[in-house]
């Protein structure tokens, strides 16, 4: 409970720091990091989602792409056991495109990740996923066992839409 406070209080910026980008995270957390990103990478493909969720907080809040919120580990791993026995059961995620790390607060680091799904995956409908990949934000606690999952969110990325995005420099 505790934890999902700290995440909560984060979001709203009640705990994030003074300046708007804080300092790097060391290379050793960054590796850290990393490795469990890698793990999850590996899980999918292997369709195992025991290792796909042993990288998360028991109390983790998660959010798929098309809105889905799965509270709780075992909640998280039961959803995507079951997408990897019908929609994503021949579906292999390639290595994050790109990686930006940004410690938000001691020991809470925000990911931001673009990755792609390849494969037969297709949707609940049955059409093919999107293949414009996805960006997912994670974040992570250190903890006294390592870096833990305690919330992420996942979103298609609409590179239709994303021709028109207001932020990026003209």
């Amino acid at each position: 409970m505790r934890l999902r406070l700290a995440v909560i209080l984060l979001a709203a910026g009640v705990l994030a720091p003074a300046s708007p980008r804080a300092e790097p995270i060391s290379p050793e957390d960054a590796a850290a990091i990393r490795a469990v990103i890698d793990r999850q990478t590996d899980a999918w493909n292997r369709h195992d989602m025991d290792a796909f969720v042993a990288d998360t907080t028991p109390d983790v809040d998660w959010v798929n792409i098309v809105g889905m919120h799965w509270e709780g580990r075992d909640t998280v791993r039961r959803a995507h056991a079951v997408m990897h026995k019908g929609f994503f059961a021949y579906s292999r995620m390639l290595p994050p495109d790109a990686l930006e790390l940004r410690e938000i607060a001691p020991n809470v680091v925000v990911a931001v990740l673009q990755n792609h799904i390849e494969g037969a995956a297709t949707t609940p409908s049955g059409e093919p996923y999107p293949t414009g990949g996805n960006i997912l934000t994670l974040v992570l606690v250190k903890t006294d066992s390592g870096w833990r999952i305690a919330h992420a969110h996942n979103t298609t990325i609409d590179r239709q839409a994303a021709q028109h995005d207001p932020a990026r420099a003209p």
